[in-house]
C-alpha cells in the first residue's frame, strides 16, 4: 500500500504559512527604502523597524545579505503599542544588501560618498532623503519631538531657527569633532536646511558659497581678486570644509597644513612626508605648511601666493632683502629682468631655487657643480631640469 504523505501535512502546512503571513503583517520597514541610492558625506544609516506583536522582536534580525553577519539594534522604544526598533548600519562604497527577518526582505542600497555638492542633484527621485516630503513624519513624531533629549549638551542660543527635534537622529552633527560649525553646534539646522515655507529638510547642493555667504560675508572679496584657488571658484566650500564639524581647525576633513592640499596637489605629497629623506625641503613647509606662502581662498599673486615672490621670501630670509643684484654673484639680477627659463616671467628667487623642495643643497633647481645650474640660463640651448616644472 502506497502513502500519500502530503495530505496529512498539508493542514499543518497551510496553519505555519497562515502564521508566518500573519506575523509578517505585524512588521514594516519605516526607513529607508527598499531600494535607495543614497548620496551622503555620512555613511551610516538608520535602518527602521515597526512591530506590532512582541512576540516577532525575539525573530528580528538584520543582516548582511552579502558578506554575512548581522547587526544589533542601537535601541528599542515602544509607543502606543508599537515597538520601533533602530539599527545604524555603516555602509560600504557602492551595492549594499541587507536582509531582514524573518520577512526575508531584501533591502538593496547603492551608497556613494560625497565629496562636494557640485556634482549631487538631491532633487532626483532615485535619491533616497528620509525628509523629502516632510520634515517628521506623524508616525515618527511620537518619539521625535520638539523637546531636547536631556542628555543633550546643547544650549539654546537667543536667535536663529532653532532646531531641537533633529538631536535625536543626528547628534554627530552637533556634537562630534574638535571643531564644530557654530550653525550645527547649536542646532540652527534648519538656517541651512530649510527652505522658507516649506515644511521639509532639504540638502544644499550645486554651488553653496551664497549660502556660507550669508554669514562670512567679507569673504565675498574673493571673487574680486585676480587668482582664485580652484575650490573656491567653483563655489563649493564643503570640497574642504565639513559643514558640521571636523577634527582639524575650520571643519576640514584633513590636516590643513599639508595633508589636505596634496589630496589634490599630489606631485608635492614628497615634500611633506618626514620618511623622504632623499629631498632637501623647505624648513618653513614642514614647520607651517603650505598656507603660510599660499592663501587656499584667493590672492592678487599668482599661485595664490600671500605676496609677491621675492618679498615673501625676503620676510624670512631678511639679509637678502631690498637686494636687486649681486646674489649668488656680483651683478647677478633678482628681479625686474626677464627670466629667461620661462617666458613671460620675470626675474625672482624662484628662478633659481625650488620653494617647495630639491634634491640639491639650498634648494636649488640644479647642481652647482661644474656651474651646471648656470648654464640653464646662460647657453645658447636652454634647457629644464628633468622632472622640474614651470612655475
Amino acid at each position: 500500500m502506497r502513502f500519500n504523505l502530503t495530505r496529512p501535512l498539508l493542514p499543518l502546512l497551510l496553519v505555519f504559512l497562515w502564521a508566518a503571513v500573519a506575523s509578517a503583517g505585524e512588521i514594516r520597514l519605516l526607513t529607508p527604502a527598499a531600494d535607495s541610492v543614497v548620496y551622503s558625506r555620512n555613511r551610516n544609516i538608520n535602518v527602521v523597524v515597526a512591530v506590532g506583536d512582541k512576540g516577532d522582536l525575539g525573530r528580528l534580525g538584520l543582516g548582511d545579505a552579502r558578506r554575512g553577519g548581522s547587526f544589533d539594534p542601537i535601541g528599542r522604544w515602544e509607543k502606543n503599542g508599537t515597538t520601533y526598533v533602530h539599527f545604524r548600519v555603516a555602509l560600504r562604497r557602492g551595492r549594499n544588501h541587507l536582509r531582514l527577518a524573518p520577512l526575508s526582505l531584501d533591502i538593496r542600497i547603492r551608497y556613494f560618498p560625497v565629496s562636494s555638492l557640485l556634482n549631487v542633484d538631491y532633487s532626483r527621485p532615485d535619491i533616497f532623503l528620509f525628509h523629502r516630503t516632510q520634515e517628521i513624519p506623524a508616525e515618527c513624531g511620537g518619539c521625535h519631538t520638539e523637546k531636547l533629549p536631556a542628555n543633550a549638551m546643547v544650549g539654546k542660543v537667543v536667535y536663529g531657527r532653532y532646531s531641537p527635534q533633529c538631536y535625536s537622529c543626528h547628534p554627530e552633527a552637533a556634537a562630534a569633532g574638535e571643531w564644530r560649525h557654530f550653525p550645527a553646534a547649536n542646532l540652527l539646522c534648519k538656517s541651512c536646511h530649510e527652505k522658507d515655507g516649506e515644511k521639509k529638510i532639504t540638502v544644499p547642493d550645486g554651488k553653496v558659497e551664497e549660502l556660507c555667504f550669508r554669514c562670512h560675508i567679507n569673504d565675498r572679496k574673493w571673487r574680486k581678486m585676480k587668482h582664485i584657488h580652484g575650490p573656491a571658484g567653483t563655489g563649493d566650500c564643503t570640497i574642504c570644509h565639513d559643514p558640521h564639524n571636523g577634527n582639524y581647525r575650520g571643519q576640514l576633513w584633513a590636516e590643513g597644513k599639508g595633508a589636505l592640499c596634496v589630496a589634490c596637489h599630489a606631485d608635492k605629497k614628497r615634500f611633506i612626508q618626514p620618511e623622504q629623506r632623499r629631498f632637501y625641503v623647505h624648513g618653513i613647509l614642514q614647520a607651517r605648511g603650505c598656507n603660510i606662502c599660499h592663501s587656499p581662498h584667493a590672492s592678487n599673486y599668482r599661485f595664490q601666493l600671500t605676496d609677491k615672490i621675492n618679498d615673501l621670501c625676503v620676510s624670512c630670509h631678511t639679509s637678502l632683502a631690498d637686494l636687486k643684484r649681486g646674489h649668488p654673484v656680483a651683478n647677478h639680477p633678482l628681479s625686474d629682468k626677464p627670466d629667461p627659463r620661462r617666458s613671460g616671467r620675470r626675474m625672482s628667487c624662484t628662478s633659481c631655487h625650488d620653494p617647495h623642495g630639491s634634491k640639491y643643497k639650498y634648494l636649488l633647481i640644479g647642481d652647482v657643480r661644474g656651474g651646471r645650474i648656470c648654464v640653464l640660463c646662460h647657453t645658447g640651448k636652454l634647457s629644464m631640469v628633468p622632472g622640474r616644472g614651470r612655475r
